[in-house]
């Protein structure tokens, strides 16, 4: 069923929506509409706003163009739909079951680090080796691990391989930018990271199967790990759907056998 408003400003604020996305995206109206399949014709009615959408219709669009869930949201309001998708905050009840589980598989991983992150990378939770990165910091919304890192020479200092490790940090952060449309705070952390990144440093192609980290923990000890970031499949709730995991591993026999002592 069609929405019965026919409001221009609604069908403006629509229509502007979708193409804006669809240009981040790099997608045509005709990629688009093969995507979700419906024809161009009536993508470009949309844009425009001689038609005016569904709800299914902004799914199915929203599906197609990989949006957000606070996007999707945005997309339903635009078209004077309500939200389809609610925000639980992180103490609230209904968040309380994951909150669980994801610490159980937290402990779980240990004597192995894991951090638990929001989009904005503010550490929710750690196993007891994972706290380690934060500097004798408590994981909590307050604790922000690009901060730490960009902030606290302190905690750089055992990062031996800082010169390998900044550069994928901001393509981490830049990627998850572009994918939510543009953040003004993961953009602001990658500006500010530019800046202790020595100039003219090389994009480097690490000589392992995947980057790790060289971490060391003094008397010329030190650990190598790589990291897995997991995130919640089929999520509908915007707080759950920001959430990653990282579970770092041992990289080579020593630092198994250090972490297991």
């Amino acid at each position: 069923m069609t929405q019965t408003s026919t409001a221009p400003t609604a069908r403006s604020a629509f229509g502007q929506l979708l193409k804006d996305w669809r240009q981040r995206r790099r997608m045509s109206q005709l990629s688009l509409a093969l995507e979700t399949d419906v024809s161009a014709r009536h993508i470009s009615f949309l844009e425009t706003g001689r038609s005016i959408p569904s709800r299914e219709m902004i799914h199915r669009l929203a599906e197609g163009l990989e949006l957000p869930l606070e996007i999707r949201n945005s997309f339903l309001g635009s078209a004077g739909f309500s939200p389809a998708f609610r925000a639980s905050g992180w103490d609230s009840e209904q968040l309380a079951p994951l909150k669980s589980s994801l610490t159980r598989l937290m402990d779980a991983h240990a004597p192995f680090p894991a951090l638990l992150l929001d989009r904005h990378f503010n550490v929710l939770d750690a196993n007891a080796t994972g706290a380690l990165f934060l500097q004798g910091r408590a994981p909590g919304p307050d604790t922000n691990l690009v901060e730490i890192m960009l902030t606290d020479p302190a905690a750089r200092a055992p990062i031996l391989n800082w010169n390998e490790m900044a550069p994928a940090m901001l393509t981490r952060l830049q990627a998850e930018s572009r994918h939510a449309g543009g953040d003004p705070v993961l953009d602001a952390f990658a500006a500010r990271l530019t800046r202790l990144i020595h100039p003219g440093t090389p994009s480097l192609v690490p000589n392992t199967p995947c980057l790790t980290v060289r971490y060391a923990l003094g008397d010329g000890v030190e650990l190598t790990l790589f990291s897995s970031v997991m995130e919640v499949s089929s999520a509908f709730d915007v707080t759950i759907s920001d959430l990653r995991l990282e579970l770092f591993f041992p990289a080579d026999d020593q630092s198994r056998a250090l972490l297991s002592q």
